[in-house]
């Protein structure tokens, strides 16, 4: 009996020492595993006449909210001057949000604008890649998207397994018990979106905490394509936003990103024919997909020294190396300013301030005062916007859509779609870009941004619980 124990007992030893070495591969393994193919872009640069640069606000005048949205009357104005094909990336493109709350339609209009373009029109192919956050990770497909497949649109959940592990400690264990039952099924958990939303299974739970997410906003038709940090999603309907529209080559550019999305679902696109454009202008567009846009972003961060400027607005600021970036160029006596949101709303519920305000906290005393910081004033929506302009000798690297600057949208984990526009100092989209930063930055007509001592927030706990965050991916940002 003695003897069979101690057998059991060693069993269990060796069983542990098996599983911990397997969760350390597996760790590994989901942090440096090859990218599929096609992603990570950094586009030939392309030249163009213009570029066409759209901004959603929603701010205060007088006491009452304005809400001035352009950016979802663009996606629906490509949809209709469609005459080959619409392709569409959309992160979140759904209906939920929370009991007695009233937001604009926005997921039902879409639905009805690509219902009634295939109608119209059945010889333009429809196709919309999405994120599995639209189906409850696995649960039952929603209405809308059963309406889109009746009328002849075709759908596609990116498979974000493919993808490198951005929470790693946590998806090397569901790698390691959970990935083989699947997601699917009938939900029977309540949603972790909001109280009415629709059901979830617990495997689908436990997918969601892997926290990857192909998060593009990408409206595509044969001669232009939006890029975007903007939802048609009804519960951001109010959010303030920022998009570029480009024509020409680059249009292909996009059109070949998303095709390789298409491809790591198990998904093929048709060989759609893109009119060739002469390339000529003075202003050079650039599509950036993943960590090349970090890569570009810290190298004009690296050219930024006395006489440059940035101004950056942005609903996500944690990455360590931009935060850098920013520090060495206020050192070099570059003007940097920011405007941030200050991480307070979410869909109905109340933020704690992270990442934002500590790593605000820490940029302005790092820098001694040298980068000056505001928050945008928001009332249950989100500043969401994702642009960075930055003004060199002669020139201005533009670079927005949908990428956070965190370690998440910039380090190859989730799918990620930028647009890099560099134009001469006196070309329209740099006079229009600077034109909305200012409106912003001293509430010209409205009050839109706070002193940055309306949010500011000295507390060693949320420092450190931000930087933990940022490292393990144990967080949403």
């Amino acid at each position: 009996m003695k003897k069979a124990k101690s057998w059991g007992r060693k069993l269990s030893s060796l069983l542990v020492v098996v599983g911990a070495i397997a969760w350390l591969g597996l760790v590994g393994y989901g942090k440096g595993k090859p990218l599929p193919t096609g992603l990570s872009v950094e586009g030939v640069s392309r030249a163009v006449q213009d570029v066409e640069f759209l901004a959603d606000c929603t701010y205060q005048r007088d006491g009452q909210p304005v809400r001035e949205q352009v950016i979802f009357k663009r996606m629906c104005r490509i949809i209709d001057d469609a005459e080959r094909f619409v392709l569409l990336d959309l992160f979140l493109f759904n209906s939920v949000h929370g009991q007695g709350e009233k937001f604009p339609a926005l997921s039902d209009e879409m639905t009805r604008r690509l219902v009634g373009k295939k109608q119209r029109s059945p010889q333009v192919d429809i196709v919309l890649i999405t994120d599995a956050i639209n189906r409850s990770y696995g649960a039952e497909e929603p209405e809308h998207f059963r309406r889109l497949r009746a009328s002849g649109v075709r759908i596609i959940y990116t498979d974000t397994s493919k993808l490198r592990d951005s929470n790693f400690l946590y998806s090397a264990w569901w790698r390691l018990f959970c990935q083989w039952f699947g997601t699917e099924g009938a939900g029977w958990l309540p949603s972790p979106f909001a109280p009415n939303g629709p059901p979830m299974t617990m495997r689908g739970y436990l997918s969601l905490f892997n926290f990857k997410a192909n998060h593009r906003k990408v409206v595509v038709n044969e001669n232009e394509a939006l890029i975007a940090s903007a939802n048609p999603h009804d519960a951001s309907g109010y959010h303030s936003n920022i998009g570029f529209v480009a024509r020409g080559a680059v249009v292909q550019d996009v059109v070949d990103a998303e095709a390789a999305v298409a491809n790591l679902s198990g998904e093929t696109l048709p060989r759609w024919e893109v009119p060739v454009h002469p390339e000529s202008g003075q202003v050079h567009l650039r599509l950036l997909t993943e960590d090349k846009i970090k890569a570009q972003l810290l190298t004009a961060l690296a050219r930024c020294e006395n006489g440059c400027s940035v101004r950056m607005v942005m609903f996500y600021l944690s990455d360590r190396e931009v935060i850098s970036g920013l520090l060495a160029a206020a050192a070099r006596g570059a003007e940097v300013r920011l405007l941030l949101d200050p991480n307070k709303d979410a869909f109905g519920r109340k933020k704690n301030g992270i990442p934002n305000r500590p790593v605000a906290q820490e940029l302005v005393e790092k820098s001694q005062g040298k980068i000056h910081i505001r928050w945008y004033g928001t009332h249950g929506e989100q500043f969401h916007s994702k642009l960075t302009m930055i003004s060199l000798p002669g020139e201005a690297v533009l670079i927005g859509g949908s990428a956070n600057l965190t370690r998440r949208n910039l380090d190859d984990l989730n799918l990620e779609a930028c647009l890099e526009v560099t134009a001469p100092a006196d070309s329209q989209v740099v006079r229009e870009t600077a034109g909305y930063f200012e409106r912003l930055w001293q509430n010209q007509d409205g009050i839109y941004s706070l002193d940055f001592k309306e949010f500011a927030e000295k507390s060693l706990f949320k420092y450190g619980l931000y930087r933990f965050q940022e490292a393990s991916g144990m967080s949403t940002f």
